[in-house]
């Protein structure tokens, strides 16, 4: 009887993770606020500044996609990801070993002995005049968490990380492995764990000065075919929710329709991240009128009863 239902605990142990993706918000879509400046990882819900200055870049601010500071980028899903620096020049104010990793915690801790498929996409942003690729991007996992004091240690290993040096700043690379937990696991965290003398890099700019890489679409899974196969949206989100604006542009004067019933918060931002317009009860058709705003672009965030967010821009040309 025990050892059935000892069994019976490691079904539902395993279940929890198979087939699914442990990374919360992997898109980095959903959003406790829209970012308006730099080192803003934290607006991206679930992730965590793991240390130094981790960036986030979403549609739904100035800030946005695809024209994002240091480079033009469209995400590889959906409209947002993450930028961080990993790797800089010695000479540069911030010194040797600079690094911005990026970390979240897992929705459930690995379990010893288990295989655990992963992968992330990145892609090398153009930093104006300064722009270096580098190779060791990679994960590592950790049971206990890092803030932006104290990043993780340069250890020269990772659970996974790349060998080549990625260069490329128009197409996202998919960088996956798979590895055995040896450990209870509770967080993740991408960057490159490799110190400045055992990382490769490749100046592709007049004055090179860091390597900046976006991230998007992470994930942790037990199935290999689920971590190959996985389309980049997270799966916990209402990715069948559309939204409506019309006309757009208009005079001020928009209707919006969504296909989602019951009541949710309507907001409207200018360019700089202003909130201009607040409805804390819409239903699922309303009629709004900003004609008193100046010309210009606008972006509409809905965020409906569990959680979830849509983004639309609007133009108002009078």
């Amino acid at each position: 009887m025990k050892q059935k239902l000892f069994l019976l605990i490691i079904l539902l142990i395993t279940s929890q993770t198979h087939g699914q993706n442990l990374v919360p918000n992997p898109s980095f879509e959903d959003t406790v606020y829209c970012p308006f400046g730099s080192n803003q990882l934290n607006a991206s819900e679930h992730w965590l500044n793991f240390g130094n200055s981790p960036d986030y870049f979403n549609a739904c601010t100035y800030l946005g996609l695809p024209n994002s500071n240091p480079g033009f980028q469209y995400a590889h899903t959906g409209n947002a990801y993450a930028g961080a620096i990993f790797f800089a020049r010695s000479n540069i104010p911030n010194g040797p070993n600079y690094r911005e990793p990026i970390g979240i915690e897992l929705s459930n801790n690995l379990i010893i002995g288990q295989k655990y498929f992963v992968s992330f996409f990145a892609v090398n942003a153009e930093v104006n005049f300064g722009s270096i690729a580098s190779d060791k991007l990679g994960v590592n996992f950790y049971t206990v968490p890092f803030d932006s004091c104290c990043p993780p240690p340069l250890i020269n290993t990772a659970k996974l990380y790349t060998d080549s040096i990625l260069t490329d700043t128009l197409n996202w690379i998919k960088i996956s492995g798979s590895f055995i937990a040896d450990s209870a696991y509770q967080y993740l965290c991408i960057s490159n764990f490799f110190n400045d003398n055992n990382t490769d890099t490749l100046s592709t700019s007049q004055f090179p000065t860091r390597a900046y890489y976006y991230i998007d679409d992470v994930c942790v899974s037990t199935d290999s075919l689920y971590n190959e196969t996985w389309t980049g949206i997270n799966q916990t989100a209402n990715t069948q929710n559309t939204i409506s604006v019309l006309p757009n542009p208009s005079n001020g004067t928009f209707n919006i329709n969504s296909n989602v019933l019951g009541q949710f918060n309507l907001t409207i931002m200018d360019g700089a991240g202003k909130i201009v317009f607040n409805d804390l009860n819409c239903s699922n058709q309303k009629e709004i009128d900003i004609n008193y705003l100046q010309n210009g672009i606008y972006f509409l965030v809905l965020e409906y009863s569990d959680g979830n967010h849509k983004t639309s821009k609007l133009v108002i040309n009078h």
